[in-house]
């Protein structure tokens, strides 16, 4: 970035660093990736964010809006400017038990708001592993869903209004009752309209889950809410500054049921013959994953539990009951699946099965292994591996297309200790 453009950026008085330190904090998620940012910006409202992203493209610097970095594919990382929306953006307001719904800020975490909720009956329904840092603008942005998808979904089904900073600037309400965005809305509908036969026959009838690409499929149900094209754009089409979303009952009882496997093949066919139950949740954790938790004081108990040392498996299914739950897992049991089964009914014996499958991505992530890659491209032998699709929402023309790092490789231990300094 040349002194001009951080003199534009910075004249917007929205806090924004382009030291060293902060660079390289920002140029890795939960990604194999690692691109160094010209700059960090950490917006306190939607005013100082549509005015750092107008400074932005004027200046003809990329932008990539970032929550927690918990995406798995690169999505919160760019050479431009990071626009972060998880420091200063975590309030939640406007909550109507009566028409079941809360406004969030983009930054407020899943388990800060589950635990906002909780005291009220309610929830919010999707549950993704990585609760405990996940914010709710990179939920809508992803369109996670999480282990309870069957019952709930994915984020998109629970949006009902969004407040959008645009590529250039403007501030946006978009939901089925605002009526902003008219052209864009008609241009989409045409569109999506055109191509509705395609889409029929190439996406079931049924299918909840689908990455990638845009809701197009959800918008041609309901053509009027822009939120579901939104929704699951990757930060894309605008930056997501705050939301309105439904919450949920919490679930009046639950339970739990384990079937420990010699081998994942057997794990996966097995989950075939449990659907007719109608579970809430099947979870798979394998041997890989387990074994990071060998001599963790943390996950002892949840091995005790588990018989992992006494009875060792390949895999394990995790198989959760809202509804008729004694009944329910007193079937499960009759099929005889697998090596062996087990039942649980106890909340604090059913957090620690969960513990470990929510700190899945942590566990494996903490293996020793190699440097993230960091450029745009991967190259061996004069061939090329590997090419990534840089994802920001804003590319000016001019701005530089060649992905670029010139920071220097840190170990896996260091980047760890970084990535946990940037959360305080």
């Amino acid at each position: 970035m040349t002194p001009a453009q951080e003199r534009k950026i910075r004249q917007t008085g929205c806090d924004v660093r382009f030291d060293n330190l902060t660079r390289q904090l920002y140029a890795t998620d939960a990604s194999i990736y690692q691109i160094e940012p010209s700059g960090v910006a950490f917006p306190k409202d939607a005013q100082q964010a549509s005015a750092i992203i107008r400074a932005a493209a004027d200046a003809g610097v990329s932008v990539t809006p970032r929550g927690a970095g918990t995406s798995l594919v690169g999505n919160a990382i760019g050479e431009g400017l990071i626009v972060e929306f998880s420091r200063y953006n975590r309030q939640i307001t406007d909550l109507d038990i009566e028409k079941r719904s809360a406004r969030v800020g983009a930054g407020v975490v899943l388990d800060q708001l589950n635990d906002f909720l909780k005291p009220h009956g309610f929830c919010f329904g999707p549950d993704v592993a990585t609760s405990s840092r996940a914010t709710l603008g990179g939920m809508i942005a992803n369109n996670s869903s999480g282990a309870r998808c069957p019952v709930y979904g994915t984020t998109a089904d629970h949006v009902l209004s969004l407040q959008t900073v645009m590529a250039d600037g403007r501030i946006e309400k978009i939901g089925p009752v605002h009526e902003s965005l008219a052209t864009e809305r008609a241009r989409i509908e045409n569109l999506v309209r055109a191509r509705s036969a395609e889409m029929a026959e190439r996406w079931p009838p049924g299918l909840i889950k689908r990455w990638p690409g845009y809701g197009i499929e959800r918008f041609l149900r309901a053509p009027n809410d822009l939120t579901n094209i939104f929704a699951g754009s990757e930060g894309t089409l605008a930056a997501i500054f705050s939301a309105e979303l439904k919450i949920l009952p919490l679930p009046s009882e639950k339970g739990l049921g384990l079937i420990f496997f010699p081998s994942v093949d057997e794990a996966m066919q097995a989950t075939v013959q449990l659907l007719d139950l109608k579970p809430a949740a099947i979870e798979h954790i394998d041997r890989p994953l387990l074994d990071q938790t060998k001599g963790q004081l943390h996950f002892r108990a949840a091995r005790d539990l588990l018989e992992l040392d006494t009875q060792p498996c390949e895999s394990i299914l995790i198989v959760e009951f809202y509804d008729d739950v004694a009944e329910q897992l007193s079937i499960l049991q009759s099929r005889r699946i697998g090596l062996r089964t087990k039942t649980l009914t106890e909340p604090a014996q059913m957090n620690l099965v969960w513990s470990v499958r929510k700190s899945g991505l942590s566990l494996l992530t903490g293996c020793i292994g190699a440097a993230k890659i960091d450029h745009g491209t991967a190259w061996a032998g004069g061939q090329l591996l590997w090419s990534r699709r840089q994802r920001t929402f804003a590319r000016p023309a001019g701005a530089r297309s060649t992905q670029r790092n010139r920071s220097k490789k840190v170990s896996a231990s260091r980047r760890s200790n970084l990535r946990a300094g940037a959360s305080i």
